[in-house]
Protein backbone atom coordinates (compact mmCIF):
# COMPACT_ATOMS: atom_id res chain seq x y z
CA UNK A 1 0.00 0.00 0.00
CA UNK A 2 2.58 2.29 1.08
CA UNK A 3 4.33 1.52 -2.24
CA UNK A 4 1.23 2.49 -4.01
CA UNK A 5 0.28 6.02 -2.71
CA UNK A 6 4.52 6.95 -3.21
CA UNK A 7 3.81 6.86 -6.55
CA UNK A 8 0.43 8.03 -6.31
CA UNK A 9 1.84 11.16 -4.07
CA UNK A 10 4.54 11.79 -6.72
CA UNK A 11 2.36 11.52 -9.94
CA UNK A 12 0.37 14.18 -8.08
CA UNK A 13 3.31 16.72 -6.77
CA UNK A 14 3.95 16.04 -10.49
CA UNK A 15 0.86 17.23 -11.65
CA UNK A 16 0.40 19.73 -9.15
CA UNK A 17 3.53 21.50 -10.70
CA UNK A 18 2.64 21.41 -14.31
CA UNK A 19 -0.52 22.86 -13.30
CA UNK A 20 1.10 25.99 -12.06
CA UNK A 21 3.57 25.50 -14.74
CA UNK A 22 0.88 25.71 -17.32
CA UNK A 23 -0.94 28.42 -15.10
CA UNK A 24 2.23 30.92 -15.31
CA UNK A 25 2.71 29.93 -18.56
CA UNK A 26 -0.80 31.60 -18.95
CA UNK A 27 -0.80 34.33 -16.69
CA UNK A 28 2.72 35.34 -17.40
CA UNK A 29 1.60 37.03 -20.86
CA UNK A 30 -1.34 38.72 -19.40
CA UNK A 31 0.84 40.30 -16.47
CA UNK A 32 1.90 42.76 -19.63
CA UNK A 33 -1.28 43.08 -20.99
CA UNK A 34 -3.39 43.67 -17.40
CA UNK A 35 -0.08 46.25 -16.42
CA UNK A 36 -0.70 48.35 -20.06
CA UNK A 37 -4.36 47.93 -19.32
CA UNK A 38 -4.00 49.13 -16.06
CA UNK A 39 -1.71 52.60 -16.86
CA UNK A 40 -4.01 53.09 -19.48
CA UNK A 41 -6.97 53.22 -17.44
CA UNK A 42 -4.79 55.82 -15.03
CA UNK A 43 -3.73 57.38 -17.76
CA UNK A 44 -7.33 57.98 -18.97
CA UNK A 45 -9.20 58.84 -15.60
CA UNK A 46 -5.74 61.42 -15.02
CA UNK A 47 -7.15 62.84 -18.59
CA UNK A 48 -10.99 63.05 -17.39
CA UNK A 49 -9.98 64.41 -14.50
CA UNK A 50 -8.01 67.14 -16.06
CA UNK A 51 -10.64 68.00 -18.64
CA UNK A 52 -13.06 68.50 -16.02
CA UNK A 53 -11.10 70.39 -13.60
CA UNK A 54 -10.18 72.34 -16.78
CA UNK A 55 -13.88 73.85 -16.78
CA UNK A 56 -14.43 74.54 -13.14
CA UNK A 57 -13.32 77.79 -11.81
CA UNK A 58 -9.83 78.34 -10.31
CA UNK A 59 -11.04 77.42 -6.12
CA UNK A 60 -12.90 74.75 -6.94
CA UNK A 61 -10.09 72.98 -8.45
CA UNK A 62 -8.10 73.81 -5.57
CA UNK A 63 -10.61 72.58 -3.24
CA UNK A 64 -10.08 68.98 -5.62
CA UNK A 65 -6.20 67.23 -5.15
CA UNK A 66 -6.62 64.35 -7.29
CA UNK A 67 -3.37 62.66 -8.12
CA UNK A 68 -3.20 59.64 -10.18
CA UNK A 69 -0.47 58.66 -8.72
CA UNK A 70 -2.22 57.71 -6.07
CA UNK A 71 -4.22 55.03 -8.18
CA UNK A 72 -0.44 53.38 -8.08
CA UNK A 73 -0.65 51.32 -5.19
CA UNK A 74 1.54 47.63 -4.10
CA UNK A 75 -0.10 46.34 -1.41
CA UNK A 76 -3.86 45.25 -0.69
CA UNK A 77 -3.49 46.95 2.23
CA UNK A 78 -3.85 50.65 -0.24
CA UNK A 79 -6.78 50.04 -1.96
CA UNK A 80 -9.06 52.44 -0.44
CA UNK A 81 -6.90 54.95 -1.42
CA UNK A 82 -7.85 54.07 -4.86
CA UNK A 83 -11.56 54.71 -3.78
CA UNK A 84 -10.54 58.57 -2.18
CA UNK A 85 -8.82 59.17 -5.53
CA UNK A 86 -12.04 57.94 -7.57
CA UNK A 87 -14.25 59.96 -5.13
CA UNK A 88 -12.34 63.21 -5.88
CA UNK A 89 -12.87 62.21 -10.03
CA UNK A 90 -16.69 61.62 -8.64
CA UNK A 91 -16.04 65.25 -7.05
CA UNK A 92 -14.45 67.07 -10.13
CA UNK A 93 -17.61 65.45 -12.09
CA UNK A 94 -20.22 66.14 -9.38
CA UNK A 95 -19.11 69.48 -9.70
CA UNK A 96 -19.00 69.87 -13.71
CA UNK A 97 -22.05 68.35 -13.60
CA UNK A 98 -23.65 71.05 -11.19
CA UNK A 99 -21.94 73.57 -13.29
CA UNK A 100 -23.61 72.45 -16.41
CA UNK A 101 -27.21 71.98 -14.53
CA UNK A 102 -26.53 75.81 -13.78
CA UNK A 103 -25.85 76.70 -17.31
CA UNK A 104 -28.57 74.85 -18.25
CA UNK A 105 -30.69 76.85 -16.22
CA UNK A 106 -29.15 79.98 -16.88
CA UNK A 107 -29.40 78.78 -20.93
CA UNK A 108 -32.98 78.60 -19.88
CA UNK A 109 -33.43 81.66 -18.49
CA UNK A 110 -31.54 83.18 -21.26
CA UNK A 111 -33.94 81.59 -23.97
CA UNK A 112 -36.73 83.32 -21.18
CA UNK A 113 -35.35 86.44 -21.63
CA UNK A 114 -34.56 86.11 -25.57
CA UNK A 115 -38.63 85.30 -25.58
CA UNK A 116 -39.27 88.30 -23.73
CA UNK A 117 -37.05 90.30 -25.73
CA UNK A 118 -37.89 88.99 -28.88
CA UNK A 119 -41.88 89.60 -27.96
CA UNK A 120 -40.98 93.02 -26.97
CA UNK A 121 -38.85 93.83 -30.57
CA UNK A 122 -42.26 92.26 -32.25
CA UNK A 123 -43.99 95.18 -30.42
CA UNK A 124 -41.06 97.46 -30.52
CA UNK A 125 -41.55 96.69 -34.55
CA UNK A 126 -45.33 97.27 -34.49
CA UNK A 127 -44.98 100.45 -32.98
CA UNK A 128 -42.26 101.65 -35.22
CA UNK A 129 -44.60 100.72 -37.99
CA UNK A 130 -47.29 102.92 -36.62
CA UNK A 131 -44.78 105.37 -36.16
CA UNK A 132 -44.20 105.12 -39.96
CA UNK A 133 -47.55 105.01 -40.98
CA UNK A 134 -48.26 108.22 -38.69
CA UNK A 135 -44.98 110.31 -40.21
CA UNK A 136 -46.16 109.15 -43.47
CA UNK A 137 -49.05 110.93 -42.75
CA UNK A 138 -48.03 113.99 -40.89
CA UNK A 139 -45.70 113.96 -44.17
CA UNK A 140 -48.40 114.27 -46.61
CA UNK A 141 -50.36 116.70 -44.22
CA UNK A 142 -47.43 119.06 -44.09
CA UNK A 143 -47.27 118.95 -47.77
CA UNK A 144 -51.16 119.61 -48.12
CA UNK A 145 -50.71 122.27 -45.49
CA UNK A 146 -47.44 123.57 -47.65
CA UNK A 147 -49.15 123.93 -50.81
CA UNK A 148 -51.82 125.87 -48.73
CA UNK A 149 -49.68 128.40 -47.85
CA UNK A 150 -48.05 128.80 -50.68
CA UNK A 151 -51.29 129.38 -52.35
CA UNK A 152 -52.62 131.84 -49.40
CA UNK A 153 -48.83 133.76 -50.27
CA UNK A 154 -49.51 133.84 -53.27
CA UNK A 155 -53.32 135.03 -52.69
CA UNK A 156 -51.54 137.68 -50.12
CA UNK A 157 -49.15 138.65 -52.55
CA UNK A 158 -52.04 139.64 -55.05
CA UNK A 159 -53.78 141.34 -52.71
CA UNK A 160 -50.74 143.51 -51.46
CA UNK A 161 -50.33 143.95 -55.09
CA UNK A 162 -54.09 145.27 -55.47
CA UNK A 163 -53.76 146.57 -52.38
CA UNK A 164 -50.40 148.78 -54.10
CA UNK A 165 -52.68 149.67 -57.01
CA UNK A 166 -55.74 150.62 -55.10
CA UNK A 167 -53.96 152.85 -52.23
CA UNK A 168 -52.35 154.65 -55.85
CA UNK A 169 -55.60 155.13 -56.78
CA UNK A 170 -57.18 156.36 -53.90
CA UNK A 171 -53.77 158.78 -53.78
CA UNK A 172 -54.51 160.06 -56.80
CA UNK A 173 -58.27 160.22 -56.29
CA UNK A 174 -57.61 162.57 -53.05
CA UNK A 175 -55.50 164.57 -55.00
CA UNK A 176 -58.51 164.86 -57.55
CA UNK A 177 -60.40 165.73 -54.65
CA UNK A 178 -58.21 168.13 -52.91
CA UNK A 179 -58.25 170.23 -56.75
CA UNK A 180 -62.38 169.91 -56.58
CA UNK A 181 -62.57 170.77 -53.05
CA UNK A 182 -60.62 174.08 -53.88
CA UNK A 183 -62.51 174.71 -57.35
CA UNK A 184 -65.81 174.15 -55.31
CA UNK A 185 -64.12 176.48 -52.84
CA UNK A 186 -63.54 178.93 -55.87
CA UNK A 187 -67.00 178.07 -56.39
CA UNK A 188 -68.28 179.16 -53.33
CA UNK A 189 -66.55 182.45 -53.41
CA UNK A 190 -67.99 183.28 -56.56
CA UNK A 191 -70.96 182.23 -56.37
CA UNK A 192 -71.01 184.10 -52.63
CA UNK A 193 -69.84 187.09 -54.35
CA UNK A 194 -72.61 186.67 -57.52
CA UNK A 195 -75.07 186.55 -55.15
CA UNK A 196 -73.90 189.58 -53.15
CA UNK A 197 -73.99 191.40 -56.30
CA UNK A 198 -77.65 190.21 -57.69
CA UNK A 199 -79.27 190.95 -53.93
CA UNK A 200 -77.27 194.57 -54.13
CA UNK A 201 -79.09 195.00 -58.10
CA UNK A 202 -82.34 193.36 -56.61
CA UNK A 203 -82.46 195.59 -53.49
CA UNK A 204 -81.56 198.69 -55.81
CA UNK A 205 -84.91 197.47 -58.14
CA UNK A 206 -87.08 196.38 -55.16
CA UNK A 207 -90.38 198.29 -54.89
CA UNK A 208 -90.34 201.11 -52.26
CA UNK A 209 -93.34 199.32 -50.38
CA UNK A 210 -92.86 197.14 -47.48
CA UNK A 211 -94.16 192.90 -46.54
CA UNK A 212 -97.25 193.48 -44.49
CA UNK A 213 -96.77 191.56 -41.32
CA UNK A 214 -98.63 188.83 -40.94
CA UNK A 215 -97.67 187.26 -44.61
CA UNK A 216 -97.49 183.28 -44.42
CA UNK A 217 -96.76 181.21 -46.74
CA UNK A 218 -94.92 177.10 -47.14
CA UNK A 219 -91.60 176.16 -47.05
CA UNK A 220 -91.34 174.58 -50.67
CA UNK A 221 -87.92 172.86 -50.54
CA UNK A 222 -85.29 173.04 -47.95
CA UNK A 223 -81.62 171.46 -48.29
CA UNK A 224 -80.36 170.94 -44.90
CA UNK A 225 -76.76 170.65 -46.28
CA UNK A 226 -76.35 174.07 -47.71
CA UNK A 227 -78.56 175.71 -45.23
CA UNK A 228 -81.14 177.46 -47.78
CA UNK A 229 -84.55 176.95 -49.10
CA UNK A 230 -87.21 178.28 -51.57
CA UNK A 231 -90.92 179.27 -49.93
CA UNK A 232 -93.63 180.42 -52.07
CA UNK A 233 -93.69 184.28 -51.23
CA UNK A 234 -92.13 186.41 -53.55
CA UNK A 235 -92.22 189.96 -54.44
CA UNK A 236 -95.67 190.30 -55.83
CA UNK A 237 -96.17 189.91 -51.57
CA UNK A 238 -93.37 192.49 -51.18
CA UNK A 239 -90.83 190.01 -50.23
CA UNK A 240 -87.77 192.02 -49.52
CA UNK A 241 -84.06 190.49 -49.67
CA UNK A 242 -83.13 190.74 -45.84
CA UNK A 243 -86.74 189.98 -44.60
CA UNK A 244 -87.10 187.54 -41.71
CA UNK A 245 -89.57 184.85 -41.37
CA UNK A 246 -90.56 182.68 -38.65
CA UNK A 247 -90.64 178.75 -39.13
CA UNK A 248 -93.26 176.98 -37.36
CA UNK A 249 -95.21 173.96 -37.50
CA UNK A 250 -98.34 173.05 -35.54
CA UNK A 251 -98.06 176.36 -33.80
CA UNK A 252 -94.87 175.66 -32.55
CA UNK A 253 -92.20 177.64 -33.70
CA UNK A 254 -89.12 175.64 -35.28
CA UNK A 255 -86.97 178.13 -35.87
CA UNK A 256 -86.33 181.58 -38.80
CA UNK A 257 -85.44 182.08 -42.10
CA UNK A 258 -83.94 185.23 -44.37
CA UNK A 259 -84.52 186.28 -47.18
CA UNK A 260 -81.85 186.92 -49.57
CA UNK A 261 -83.31 186.57 -53.22
CA UNK A 262 -86.91 187.08 -54.09
CA UNK A 263 -89.09 186.29 -57.85
CA UNK A 264 -91.96 187.09 -58.08
CA UNK A 265 -94.08 184.26 -56.92
CA UNK A 266 -90.47 182.08 -54.63
CA UNK A 267 -88.04 183.21 -52.72
CA UNK A 268 -84.91 182.00 -51.51
CA UNK A 269 -84.31 181.53 -48.07
CA UNK A 270 -81.04 181.30 -45.71
CA UNK A 271 -82.10 179.01 -42.71
CA UNK A 272 -80.70 180.79 -39.62
CA UNK A 273 -79.29 178.51 -37.07
CA UNK A 274 -78.91 180.99 -34.68
CA UNK A 275 -82.91 180.33 -34.21
CA UNK A 276 -83.24 176.79 -35.70
CA UNK A 277 -85.12 174.75 -32.70
CA UNK A 278 -85.88 171.37 -34.76
CA UNK A 279 -85.18 170.03 -37.91
CA UNK A 280 -86.94 172.45 -41.08
CA UNK A 281 -88.71 170.40 -43.62
CA UNK A 282 -90.41 170.65 -47.00
CA UNK A 283 -94.55 171.92 -45.95
CA UNK A 284 -93.43 174.10 -42.78
CA UNK A 285 -95.37 177.12 -42.83
CA UNK A 286 -93.61 180.74 -42.78
CA UNK A 287 -94.96 184.34 -41.22
CA UNK A 288 -93.71 187.55 -41.59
Amino acid sequence: MSKLLKPLVLIVLIAAIAALILQVAVLFPKRTLIKERTQKLESGIARVVATLKGSLDEETQKSITFNVNRLKIDDKANLPQIDGEMNKANSAAAAVLQGWEDTKTDLENTRQDLENTRAELERTKADLEDARNTIVQLNETIRAKDAEIMDKANQIAALEEEKATLDAQITDLNDQIASMQDQVAQLEEDNAMLDAQLRKCDQENAPLSAMKEGTTGKLLYVNADWNFGVINVGTSQNAQPGAIMIVHHNDQMVGKVKIFDAKENISIVEIMPEYQKDTIKEGYDVLY
